[in-house]
């Protein structure tokens, strides 16, 4: 007997690692489609004839649209088998990134970048359900940021590899999309060959005994039951949370290395490596930022993420003002920005994603994922778009205290809502998969 748990515990240790091995690699692909344009940008300026309003609204229509097409992915993935709709939306799809390498003038680039990015919609959803399905509740923050930080590593090889092509050529740029699109139909051969979709609500607590394929039909997604999520009030303060700290993530990966170049004189070869480095912390800090919130939920399992997510607001706060006021010479800017980067991606993935998860079933949770980032996504779009023209006008300086500083405080504020709608939307949770698990438990003896 004690063989053959060991057996099934190594087995199960070796579905997580491949899940989250592939889903990382997909990560790792996307991060580095995200910020393609904002890294290569000085690049196609010099080569297209664009500018800032330009630059924003090919990268906020795209975050738009990709968004938009999130909640379609999740329904799907609710629905059907996750590892077939990743396969389409991070495999097949790459062929339009290599397409944005041919373009010759703006329109081209901006249909084609939006027709690129509508198949990523597919990650986040159907990946976020995936693993909330292989890790407990307790563990699901440091999954999060495990597959976010491998994810942060592609934008780290893509600013060295993207600094290089755009520095030997006039025309690196191009090669920088054609590559993307190559690596990322190589996701989906590798996301088809390691991963089985695991079976819906296999890492609940009062479950993972009892749920089987069959058992979990009982409870697919309809269409109805999207109005579940909605009635959710932890999910609604996650939806105007998210605004006022999605937006300041999103300013920062679209304008930052063009602020490098245009307010701090960087080269446009050294503002993609300088980004990239920062960015190496910003991965650090994602993987810590999942393991402490966990460490807080189990410790203080009704307020630990909660706050967690404010201290990290906190401590990184005054290092954007210093970056963006004071900082001027290299190591200033790396300092900082570091300081700042290790903390920023702490609320995302170690708290907001999780508690989501925490507080929805899990036929839904695709879905869930893909409305809140298509809300959250979409408004952060909008106001980027906005504030393009006031980059014209007033500068990246100035607009980045805005859209950072600003924002990142009144996230602050809205977060403290979670302590008075989170702790009873996650009690409802378990008594509902208490009673599933009698449900099964008297239909499948």
């Amino acid at each position: 007997m004690i063989a053959t748990d060991d057996n099934k515990q190594d087995s199960n240790k070796s579905r997580k690692t491949k899940i989250l091995g592939a889903l990382g690699f997909g990560f790792f692909i996307d991060s580095a489609e995200d910020q393609a344009l904002p890294m290569l940008f000085p690049a196609i300026r010099a080569s297209l004839g664009l500018n800032y309003s330009a630059l924003s609204v090919i990268n906020s229509i795209r975050i738009i649209l990709q968004t938009f097409s999130g909640p379609f992915w999740g329904m799907l993935a609710d629905r059907y088998n996750r590892k077939w709709i990743l396969v389409i939306g991070t495999g097949i799809w790459g062929i339009w990134t290599m397409a944005c390498g041919l373009v010759t003038d703006y329109w081209q680039l901006l249909i084609i970048r939006v027709i690129a990015c509508l198949g990523l919609g597919c990650l986040y959803p159907a990946a976020f359900s995936m693993l909330a399905d292989v890790f407990g509740p307790q563990r699901r923050g440091r999954a999060m940021g495990a597959v976010s930080a491998i994810g942060m590593f592609g934008i780290v090889i893509g600013a060295v590899v993207f600094g290089e092509l755009v520095g030997g050529s006039e025309d690196g740029w191009r090669w920088a999309f054609i590559g993307l699109g190559a690596t990322s139909i190589l996701s989906g051969v590798i996301i088809a060959v390691l991963i089985r979709d695991p079976v819906r609500g296999s890492a609940e607590p009062e479950l993972k005994q009892v749920i089987t394929r069959e058992a979990a039909a009982r409870f697919q997604f309809r269409i109805s039951d999207i109005m579940e999520i909605l009635r959710s009030k932890t999910v609604w303060v996650n939806l105007i949370q998210g605004v006022f700290v999605i937006t300041p993530i999103n300013a920062l990966a679209a304008f930052f290395v063009t602020w490098l170049v245009d307010d701090r004189g960087f080269s446009m070869a050294d503002a993609p490596l300088i980004f990239g480095g920062i960015v190496i912390s910003l991965a650090v800090g994602s993987l810590v930022g999942g393991i402490v919130a966990d460490q807080a939920d189990t410790r203080w399992p009704r307020t630990g993420r909660i706050a967690i997510s404010q201290i990290s607001i906190l401590l990184a706060l005054p290092a954007l003002v210093y970056l963006l006021l004071k900082a001027y010479d290299l190591w200033a800017i790396i300092v900082v920005s570091s300081f700042a980067g290790f903390f920023l991606d702490w609320t995302r993935r170690g708290v907001k994603q999780p508690l989501v998860q925490n507080v929805i079933r899990p036929e839904l949770r695709a879905t869930a994922m893909a409305i809140t980032e298509f809300f959250q996504g979409a408004v952060a779009a909008i106001i980027i778009i906005l504030f393009g023209s006031y980059a014209d006008k007033f500068g990246l300086t100035q607009t980045l205290m805005i859209l950072v500083c600003g924002f990142w405080t009144i996230g602050f504020f809205v977060s403290i809502a979670y302590y008075f709608t989170y702790p009873g939307d996650a009690d409802n949770l378990r008594r509902l998969m208490q009673q599933r698990r009698e449900s099964i438990e008297s239909n499948f003896p």
